[in-house]
Formats: structure tokens, sequence, C-alpha cells
């Protein structure tokens, strides 16, 4: 096993040409198992890689190693990605739905993919730097994809059954949910970066699952930058609407994920996350996080009847009741619908009540991620269903820190485009 300080000088060399400002480039992580110092001193074994990484070509599920992109702007700003593609915790999730056809409405429940919607020019709106109304279009920007069906939060090997027989014929196979260890090797070279002591503004940023990562990992990335950084949170389509037996399977001790040994629990919010339950996760893990980050912005986006995020918290519920065909769980029902909308809208507003560095934007529909195409192409520069204000110009609110354009809590008006 590689020290990450030794290793550091190679990722610097693969990487040091300023020749690519004009476009993205993969970086390559160098090796599949490195031992990286953390923020409490101690050092951490990380294993880097998707979900089925370890498996031989002819295995028939994509087993390409992890990397992540970057690329160059002109200014001493730094846009930090989390990209999404869903989560995976128990057998029927993390392996019977592999099932389930990939297409543009049906999908498993996760992408154990490096290739399907994991690079930033398919993944585009706020990353597309060639557009000229985008806000972050001369920034920095670092892209992180998600092969590994944890939320960014993962650093565990777990066995899973098919309760169906149908993948493997119906043998065991193992998911490396090691989403956190592709985010801290990530954050090793981000460490190494010259020009990070001279970074004017970060904002990190995700979709989907994307968004809990961008939460969670939230202080790990503050802590690398120097102090007159001014750091931004933006969260899209993650608005924590979770079943118990969920959150008691993935934030209990010994879960599938192995949060016990990611979390970041030395800050409020984190700290108590395995106490909380379905009504009060998402507010007491948001407004714990924005107290300890009092002079960072931090900004949620959502739809309304965000079909995608009812989907889960519809799987939530099926998996709870022991249902585990895939095919049932797209029978979404009015009452899911509204169940979730009502549960997102009350978190959203006792958060933003109890911190005032909290905002947030509600658009119409039940489109999945305003940030990204993959769902929606061009919603990031098109959505103004909230206030008739554009998503664009109030996450650029959000990055200018200019008083005369605060950043303001956004809704949409009447039923916001409800599906029934």
């Amino acid at each position: 096993m590689l020290r990450f300080d030794r290793i550091a000088l190679i990722l610097l060399i693969f990487f040091f040409s300023e020749a690519y400002a004009a476009g993205w480039e993969k970086v390559e992580i160098p090796s599949t198992e490195l031992t990286i110092l953390d923020d409490n001193g101690q050092y951490k074994d990380i294993k880097p890689g998707c979900a089925f990484s370890y498996l031989p070509d002819e295995a028939g599920l994509p087993n390409k190693p992890f990397h992540f992109y970057y690329r160059k702007g002109t200014k001493p700003q730094t846009l930090i990605f989390f990209n999404g593609g869903g989560a995976c915790w128990n057998d029927a999730t993390c392996t019977t739905s592999l099932t389930v056809p990939v297409s543009s409405t049906t999908r498993p429940a996760y992408n154990p993919s490096m290739d399907f919607e994991n690079d930033p020019e398919s993944v585009g709106g706020i990353l597309d730097f060639a557009r000229a109304d985008n806000p972050l279009k001369d920034w920095n920007m670092v892209f992180i994809p998600y092969c590994t069906g944890d939320a960014h939060i993962g650093s565990n090997d777990k066995i899973y059954a098919d309760p169906l027989g149908i993948i493997n014929a119906g043998n065991p196979i193992m998911v490396q949910h090691r989403g956190f260890d592709n985010f801290m090797a990530v954050r090793e070279w981000l460490k190494h970066r010259y020009d990070r002591f001279y970074t004017e503004k970060v904002l990190v940023a995700g979709s989907s699952a994307g968004a809990y990562g961008a939460l969670m990992n939230f202080s790990r990335l503050h802590r690398i930058y120097p102090s007159m950084t001014k750091i931004s949170l933006l969260s899209d389509a993650g608005a924590g609407v979770f079943t118990n037996n969920f959150l008691n399977t993935v934030f209990e001790p010994n879960g599938p994920w192995g949060t016990e040994n990611t979390l970041a629990t030395w800050i409020p919010g984190i700290n108590q996350i395995s106490s909380y339950n379905d009504l009060n996760f998402f507010t007491n893990l948001a407004t714990g996080i924005e107290r300890y980050f009092t002079k960072s912005k931090f900004a949620y986006v959502t739809t309304a009847w965000d079909g995608v995020q009812v989907l889960f918290l519809n799987i939530m519920k099926k998996t709870d009741q022991g249902i585990n065909d895939p095919n049932e769980w797209f029978n979404l029902t009015p009452e899911v619908f509204v169940e979730w909308n009502l549960r997102m809208l009350a978190s959203f507003n006792v958060n933003v009540l109890f911190n005032s560095n909290a905002k947030y934007y509600v658009s119409a529909g039940t489109y999945h991620a305003g940030l990204v195409d993959v769902f929606a192409p061009d919603i990031f520069y098109t959505e103004n269903s909230a206030s008739g204000i554009f998503l664009k110009d109030w996450v650029n609110r959000l990055v200018i820190n200019d008083k005369r354009y605060p950043l303001i809590n956004l809704m949409c008006s009447g039923t916001c485009g409800a599906p029934f």
C-alpha cells in the first residue's frame, strides 16, 4: 500500500501541464489502495474504485477503475461537483435492480458504471463552460464521478444476494461502496495543488445522490482552503425524504456503507446522524452543518414534485415491505407524491427559519436535478418558474456576494405543476 504523500508527486507529474485550459482533463488514480492523512491527524486506508471494479472483464458488469475530471478556468474560483446516480443499500436495490433496463425513463436503483452519465460533457448544465450565460463558465471545475451507490459517503465492501435469483444465477455479489474513498482521493489531489492557496471562492455542489455527498463532505473540503476563501454549498435534488428503515440500515454501525468510518462526526448535525428519524433527518443534518459554518452560504434546489426523489421514497417503502421486484417499484401514486412534497416543504421551511445562511429554490414540475442536463436538457438555463427568477441567476446570486442581489427563498406558485 502506498502513502499518498508518495504518490502525490506521481499525480502532480501526471497532471501538471497547463495546456488543457480549454477543456476537460481526465485524472487517473494510479493505485487502488492508498493511505492518506485525515483531518484528525490519523492515517486512513482508502480503496478507490467503482461498485464492480474488482471483477474481470468477462464478468459482464462495468468494472473500470475510478478517475475524475478537472478543467482549468481563468479565475481563482473553483466548482467542486459531486455527480449523482442513485443509491443501493440492500439485496434488492444492489443486485436485483440491475435487471431493470437503463433508459431515459427507467434505470437501476444506482449507476455502477464509470461510462454511463459519468463524464462532465454529457452531464452538462452548470458544468458547460462553453455557454456564455453560465455564471461559472470561467471557474476551475472538478467533476467527481459516482459509481458506488453510497451517496459519496461509503467505505466498505458488502456482499449482497439476489432475492429473486436473477443476477449471477442467484449467487451473492460483492458491491464496493467506495464513494468516500474516491472523494478522499480527489481531496488529496486538491490538497497538493499550489493554486489552492490563492482560491477566492469555492462552490461545493452536487445533484441527486451527489447533493448528499456535497453536504456531508462539505467540512472536509472546507478544511483544505485558507480562511479567507469564501466557500458555499449548492445542493440539488437531495431533499432528504427517507424512511426510518433506510436511515437505520445506512447509518447504524456496521451498515452496508460503513458510514461510521467516513462521516465528519466532529461537525454538529453529523455527529448525531444515527439518532435521527425520517421526519427530522434533513433538518437536523442541514441546520447543524449550517450553524457550524456561519460564514458560508447554503443553497438548496429541487422541483416541487421531483419524480426521481419520489421514486426513491417509493422504493424504500416497497423494499421495507419485502417487495423486491423492481418492476413493482415504479407505480407512483398521488399519495406518495403528496407525502414527499409535504415533507420536503416542511424540512426546507424549518431549515431556513432556523438559519439565515440557508436558502431554497423550489421550481415547478416533476423533473429531477436542475443543475444538469441528464433528466431535463438545458433546464439550468431555462428554469424560471420560481417567482420568474432564472435558476442560473439565482445561483449567480449565491456566488457573487453582492448585497444588491441577495439570495432569497423562491417558490413556484399554485400547484407547482402537480402530476395529478
